[in-house]
């Protein structure tokens, strides 16, 4: 089984597979005939650019019900293809598991979504019963004894060599991810492993849940405007409209990567610094109801039995197996090789900050705290390189236009603002991806650039809809997602240089995908 949901389930992912906007990507499809059922999840999507997620029509209460019907709908399917009289041939196995599962692609999509980008309470609740039913609806495929002796029976097959090397990867890859998944194991070892999966993927929820609720629900205060030294207008801006949205007085520093590192990078209060830095990186780790230190022990457990199971030294000897590093030594090689030179190199930097604070009689050692704070100070030294005066240059709109421009010259592509598509959140803007040449419809781009309660953090890129051919041409649909906080309104957003850099590689680079 070949599309994005499918493969997320079967390696315990938490979030949907990385896609692009250039053609010859098998994964998801669009879906089928459309379904008689009143909830808008199960029907295929329809409208323009050969249809569009009804991100307008979601409610939570349908998830589950939409879940339940697509992975019965799936299971059947799956069934099918198992008791399938003919000999197994590439085409009545391989190909049809590629057909099956759409209508749970097109639900696991949007779900994804919501789990990533708009986690409220109520969704939570059907997020906590869902996880371990869907770990148990993918062992349920993986571990079909019929569908598997099909798959084993192609991928043995002398006429394997026939088929395209596409077609002969996609036969490895279904293998492999059935072996890896215990296809093999007995049946009192298959009861176990689907145990565990169960355990893990309630386990993965909490643990998530825990750091989404720190992160959405704790912030450092500051209600004295003298506390404010050292930071730019649009920080200060930024902490003012963050305090605004939860109904706070003051200012707030919240806890999200974007909102706490220009505060340690630019305030003069070594206090607030450490609190706001102790704040951050204690997220699951407060010894309270979101303490996560037993969830990580709990998985650390089952990830060691479960790769004793299915046969692997250890949880790493599974992992990075079917990875380009293949064993965790020659991963931890490579880490090793750049670890030593990059902590040497932080020793010198340190030295060049301790040095700076000793000739401003500050009388401190540096901590954590003050790396990003002296980082800057030794910057505008030994440099004349003031961080502050680039920033008015690092628009946001502006960034996402140069994403654009830099995407047409590469690639050829066009963005035109998409205004009518159905999107999750008012936040998220669309655009029509189209060849400047012939005016080829590729994809849609979607773009979620702020911060909100329920979004988890970070930046990162989703695949709403892949490229492929199974079914005729369908074109991708992708979204690029990140956790800026909302500067004074009508007012432009300026980011950091670093965010500029990470807002800009992982949108471009990730049209070569």
């Amino acid at each position: 089984m070949s599309n994005n949901w499918k493969r997320m389930l079967l390696t315990s992912a938490v979030v949907a597979a990385i896609a692009a906007l250039v053609i010859g990507n098998i994964g998801s499809r669009a879906g089928r005939a459309k379904s008689a059922d009143p909830n808008p999840l199960l029907s295929e999507w329809s409208g323009p650019y050969g249809g569009l997620p009804p991100f307008d029509q979601v409610k939570v209460e349908y998830f589950k019900p939409a879940l339940e019907a697509a992975m019965a709908e799936n299971l059947a399917e799956i069934d099918k293809i198992a008791d399938d009289s003919a000999p197994p041939t590439f085409e009545n196995t391989i190909v049809a598991m590629e057909k099956a599962g759409q209508t749970l692609d097109r639900v696991g999509t949007i779900y994804a979504v919501w789990q990533s980008t708009m986690s409220s309470a109520d969704f939570q609740v059907v997020q906590r019963e869902m996880a371990p039913k869907l770990a148990a609806f993918s062992d349920k495929i993986t571990q079909n004894e019929k569908l598997f002796t099909r798959i084993e029976a192609v991928y043995n097959s002398p006429n394997k060599k026939n088929l395209t090397a596409e077609q002969q990867r996609l036969v490895w890859l279904d293998y492999t991810n059935f072996v890896r998944s215990g296809a093999k194991l007995d049946a009192k070892s298959k009861a176990r492993l689907t145990q565990i999966n169960q355990e893990l993927a309630s386990l993965f929820t909490k643990f998530s849940n825990n750091v989404l609720w720190e992160e959405g629900n704790q912030f450092v205060q500051i209600k004295n405007e003298a506390d404010l030294a050292g930071l730019p207008q649009s920080v200060r801006d930024a902490a003012a409209a963050a305090a605004q949205e939860k109904k706070q007085e003051g200012w707030l520093i919240i806890n999200t990567r974007s909102s706490v590192e220009p505060f340690l990078t630019f305030s003069d209060r070594r206090d607030l610094r450490e609190k706001v830095w102790r704040m951050f990186i204690m997220r699951g780790d407060n010894g309270d109801e979101h303490d996560n230190n037993a969830t990580i022990s709990q998985i650390l457990q089952l990830r060691a039995e479960r790769a004793k199971l299915l046969g692997y030294q250890t949880h790493a000897h599974w992992r990075v197996e079917n990875q380009m590093a293949k064993t965790p030594e020659r991963a931890m090689e490579l880490m090793m090789g750049v670890w030593k030179p990059a902590v040497q190199r932080v020793h010198e930097e340190v030295a060049d900050m301790q040095a700076l604070a000793d000739k401003e009689g500050a009388k401190i050692t540096i901590e954590p705290w003050d790396y990003r704070y002296y980082m800057e100070r030794v910057r505008k030294a030994k440099y004349d390189l003031d961080q502050n005066e680039v920033k008015p240059y690092l628009q946001l709109d502006k960034l996402r236009e140069a994403i654009h421009w830099v995407a047409g010259e590469l690639f050829n592509f066009k963005f035109t603002p998409a205004p009518n598509v159905p999107v999750a959140h008012p936040d998220i803007k669309v655009w029509e991806v189209t060849d400047k040449t012939t005016g080829k419809h590729i994809g849609l781009w979607y773009f979620d650039p702020f911060a909100r309660p329920g979004k988890r953090s970070g930046a990162w890129m989703n695949a709403y809809r892949s490229q492929e051919r199974v079914n005729g041409e369908i074109t991708t649909i992708v979204s690029n997602n990140a956790n800026f906080v909302k500067g004074k309104p009508g007012e432009p957003l300026l980011i950091s240089w670093d965010d500029a850099t990470t807002m800009f590689m992982n949108s471009v680079t990730r049209c070569t995908a």
